[in-house]
């Protein structure tokens, strides 16, 4: 079931997806070596799998948004790891599409909320940012 999502007036998936797909598999480690696998399931979603296989996340970069879905029975350990991941990831968002030169129509990303939508995405989240 969808859990998060941060809708957008533009989105550029292609290059969304790069980014978030070379953030994610930076983030594979995280906490441990082996914690999660990142892999990109089509054009438009990108998966999360945790090592307990309790439960995963798919980012789902849309035309009108990027939305969450949690699938299985998520452990505690999960729900936890999974909080941090998505932090980062928030972290990611805000910055592609709030810093840097670039014109708002040249971003990959921007927002309808501009600064509203990350922090309202974040209260979601069992655990609070570190």
């Amino acid at each position: 079931p969808r859990f998060l999502n941060t809708p957008a007036k533009s989105i550029k998936p292609g290059g969304m997806r790069v980014v978030l797909g070379f953030s994610l598999i930076g983030l594979q480690n995280t906490p441990d070596q082996g914690s999660w696998k990142a892999n990109q399931s089509s054009d438009t979603v990108l998966d999360m799998v945790f090592r307990d296989n309790s439960a995963m996340f798919s980012i789902t970069l849309g035309d009108d948004g990027i939305s969450v879905d949690r699938y299985g029975t998520p452990s505690l350990p999960y729900l936890l790891q999974e909080s941090v991941i998505l932090h980062s990831v928030l972290d990611e968002i805000d910055s592609i599409a709030n810093e840097g030169d670039a014109e708002a129509q040249d971003r990959l990303l921007q927002l309808e909320e501009e600064g509203d939508a990350i922090e309202e995405a974040r209260s979601t989240l069992p655990a609070r940012r570190a």
